[in-house]
């Protein structure tokens, strides 16, 4: 059963959040010659299908190979690992591509961002390796036992 409190709680947040979108929305047209809405209205539908038909999917599809192919003692590393380097990725897509680079400013995009998001990533994947050898070697825990 819902508590009331929990459920005014939402309906108070889901009103600030309207209303700060509503006033994000209110600047994007109010500034339209800066913001460029049909720029943004691409954007906006173009993420809610890659979204939808793309990342979703593949959501469940790793869910569903993570649940078959692990234990339930090393799934959750790996899991919360396949977040952070979706998250690491999705954050350096606009790098990657070089959204805004310009040639005549060379401290615009100075870095190699493909090798960085490389290392991190092997780092974040070599972390996870470590942990799951060193948690193959002991034993489960009283916790672990009783599942």
């Amino acid at each position: 059963m819902e508590s009331p409190i929990n459920k005014r709680l939402f309906w108070i947040l889901a009103v600030v959040g309207g209303a700060v979108m509503a006033f994000g929305v209110w600047g994007l047209f109010r500034d339209a010659a800066r913001t460029h809405p049909d720029q943004w209205v691409r954007w906006f539908v173009g993420a809610a299908l890659v979204h939808d038909f793309l990342v979703a999917p593949l959501v469940f599809v790793v869910a569903a190979l993570t649940r078959r192919l692990l234990s339930e003692r090393s799934r959750g590393i790996v899991n919360g690992a396949l977040i952070a380097t979706a998250v690491l990725s999705a954050m350096a897509y606009p790098f990657l591509r070089g959204f805004g680079d310009n040639p005549d400013n060379a401290s615009i995009l100075p870095n190699n961002y493909a090798l960085n998001l490389s290392l991190i990533v092997g780092l974040l994947w070599l972390v996870v390796a470590v942990t799951l050898i060193a948690r193959s070697r002991t034993k489960p825990g009283r916790d672990e036992r009783q599942t």
